[in-house]
Formats: structure tokens, C-alpha cells, sequence
């Protein structure tokens, strides 16, 4: 059974997202899970790129942005929808729409912003 959390924010400007996202990669990683964020945007996802390498002094976050439809079986990837099918232990949903095969995952943890 897919166990889902939400995590709302108090505020919802971009980089409060994308920070959060970071922390719960990190931490669903310490776990030795193998993540798959799902980002709203090719532009959404290049700043979650950038922002991985840098967000945390001394944590090392080994990504990869999908540019395929079939990962090479990255531990921690960001792609869009079209790659959402091929990953199946923990997503992290930055996507406002919801995630409709949800039963492959693990783990759902959702992103909401507090106006929504």
C-alpha cells in the first residue's frame, strides 16, 4: 500500500518549494531509496538541478534531469510526466496535478502550497 504525505507550505513562492523538495530527497536518499521527483516544467526541473548540488553545505546529492523515457536507473531523478511510469519506490510530486498510478510508488509525498 502507497503511504502518502503532504507537506504544505506557509508560503508559496518557488524556492520554498523546490528547498523542500531538496530536504526530502535527502532525507527519502538517507534512507536508501531510489527518488523520482516529478517536476512541473523542463524549467522547473533545471532549477531543481541546480539547487541539489548546492543546497546543503557538505551533502552530496548524485541526480540526474531524464531527458528519455527510459532512465538508466538513476537513484535520484527529476523528469516530468512522460517519465513517471518507469520509476516505482518513492515520488515526490512538485506537479500540481495528482499522481494517477500512484500504486507503483512506495511512497507519495505531495508539495502543496498553503493557498491551495
Amino acid at each position: 500500500m502507497t503511504q502518502v504525505s503532504f507537506y504544505t507550505l506557509s508560503s508559496s513562492d518557488e524556492p520554498s518549494r523546490l528547498l523542500l523538495a531538496c530536504r526530502l530527497t535527502e532525507k527519502a536518499r538517507s534512507l536508501g531509496h531510489r527518488i523520482f521527483i516529478w517536476a512541473e516544467s523542463t524549467e522547473q526541473a533545471q532549477q531543481l538541478d541546480a539547487l541539489l548540488w548546492q543546497f546543503k553545505a557538505g551533502s552530496f546529492l548524485p541526480h540526474s534531469v531524464l531527458e528519455t523515457e527510459h532512465p538508466d536507473g538513476e537513484a535520484i531523478a527529476i523528469g516530468t510526466a512522460r517519465q513517471l511510469e518507469y520509476h516505482s519506490d518513492v515520488l515526490i510530486n512538485l506537479s500540481e496535478a495528482a499522481c494517477h498510478g500512484h500504486r507503483q510508488f512506495s511512497r507519495i509525498s505531495e508539495i502543496v502550497d498553503a493557498d491551495k
